[in-house]
């Protein structure tokens, strides 16, 4: 099962694109607050959204808002122009809260 929920404060929102078959893709972080061996960070998480729900979102997407989101993980690897090899896992979003 590939499923992940997340609750956090946005920390940043991408531009709304359209991709060459016209699908529209917004992109925004999750800052999301974490604790491991009694110490507490924030982690951040790429946020996909695509189709019409990008489109609904934009402007719903305000940073330092608090949202919870589920969807799954999306993981890819490939080799940047400068030649270093790139890890990358976005979640690809299902369901909003706000």
């Amino acid at each position: 099962m590939n499923k992940v929920q997340l609750a956090g404060k946005i920390s940043r929102v991408g531009q709304l694109k359209y991709s060459p078959s016209g699908m529209a893709l917004l992109e925004f972080t999750l800052a999301v607050e974490q604790e491991a061996y009694s110490k507490k960070n924030i982690g951040y998480y790429q946020i996909v959204v695509s189709d019409r729900q990008a489109e609904d979102l934009k402007g719903q997407l305000k940073i330092g808002k608090s949202v919870s989101v589920e969807g799954h993980l999306h993981q890819r690897s490939y080799t940047s122009q400068s030649g270093t090899r790139v890890e990358e896992i976005k979640v690809i979003l299902e369901t909003f809260g706000g």
